[in-house]
């Protein structure tokens, strides 16, 4: 089973804890109606995020009967940095979000061609270079049930993933000697640059509760029931004027579903200062269309088929800072 499959389980395993632990203080449960706030309490910190991406297309033909060719970018990794804040309010309301990026670095991309497309079967590797993710994520919630030293609540909120992979070079591992094979591409040479934009709504569950004095677990798992994505596909050594040649980036698009799972366990230094360490994996999917249509020099072309995927997985290491309760509307 992949690291990144055992994290998911983990993560589940971790929710299902909680809701257990939840379960067995039901008696100090308390439902609340609406009510205006007053006061707010409010935490912000930093986290950095070290993990693993795979993302990659299937493309079929027009008529969506055979797969033409594959896009995997495999064993990516992630160096990010985010900020995150939560804010949450004394009648149980609460708004939270996140920001980050960094760099992509290893990894590689594989790049298959089946037959009766191309013939014979094509696969060729390239290495993954000046690539990176941005991110944020703004969510509001409502706290449901409120006990002394825990809280479960649910929340809707919007997801945006930028992630941008570019490969280098290419080598033929498969059958055909015509592309990447009597003459390979250095990896100095850029081949092919994917910017893909995942726009995702948010719609979970957000709770945590007090282990000890200074020490929480905290869960958030939400389901992505519509994502939304918009991408191009850049085949550098295919751009030009000649027949046959790309004008520029194709445009890509797709709907699908995911999910984001994570948890946190935080030790409280002080009382307004905690670290902690966390796990977290996003999956999103979406099927689509790749428009070729009046992007091929020379030749009519139509729209294709094309299943994108993109699973980012690992753990972040964090501190923050935590204050309030303040009035929300001042008297003075």
């Amino acid at each position: 089973m992949s690291t990144k499959a055992n994290l998911s389980i983990q993560i589940v395993a971790l929710l299902a804890g909680l809701a257990g632990t939840v379960a067995a203080r039901a008696g100090d449960l308390k439902f609340h109606g609406w009510e205006p706030p007053a006061a707010y309490t409010g935490e912000v910190g930093l986290r950095f995020w070290y993990g693993g991406t795979d993302t990659g297309k299937d493309l079929f033909d027009p008529a969506g009967s055979f797969l033409v060719s594959r896009l995997s970018y495999d064993k990516v990794s992630i160096f990010s940095a985010e900020a995150f804040g939560r804010f949450d309010f004394n009648t149980g309301w609460f708004l939270k979000g996140l920001v980050g990026g960094g760099g992509f670095r290893n990894g590689t991309l594989k790049d298959e061609d089946f037959p009766p497309a191309i013939a014979p079967y094509s696969a060729t590797l390239s290495v993954i270079d000046n690539s990176f993710p941005f991110y944020f994520t703004a969510d509001i919630g409502y706290n449901v049930v409120r006990g002394g030293d825990f809280r479960v609540g649910a929340f809707v909120g919007f997801n945006y993933l930028r992630q941008v992979v570019s490969a280098q070079g290419c080598g033929q591992v498969g059958f055909n000697p015509f592309i990447c094979g009597f003459f390979p591409i250095p990896a100095t040479i850029k081949v092919i640059t994917q910017d893909n934009n995942w726009n995702s709504l948010r719609l979970g569950l957000d709770g945590s509760v007090d282990i000890t004095k200074r020490l929480k677990f905290s869960v958030d798992a939400a389901l992505l029931p519509a994502v939304w994505l918009d991408g191009t596909d850049s085949h550098w050594l295919r751009i030009g004027n000649q027949p046959g040649d790309f004008t520029g980036p194709i445009p890509e698009d797709g709907t699908g579903w995911g999910y984001q799972l994570e948890g946190v366990l935080s030790f409280q230094l002080t009382d307004y200062m905690s670290v902690g360490v966390g796990g977290r994996y996003w999956h999103a999917q979406t099927k689509g269309l790749t428009h070729f249509e009046g992007h091929v020099n020379g030749f009519l072309t139509s729209p294709q088929p094309v299943n994108w995927k993109t699973d980012n997985a690992g753990v972040f290491f964090q501190t923050a800072l935590r204050f309030g309760p303040y009035p929300v509307i001042s008297h003075n």
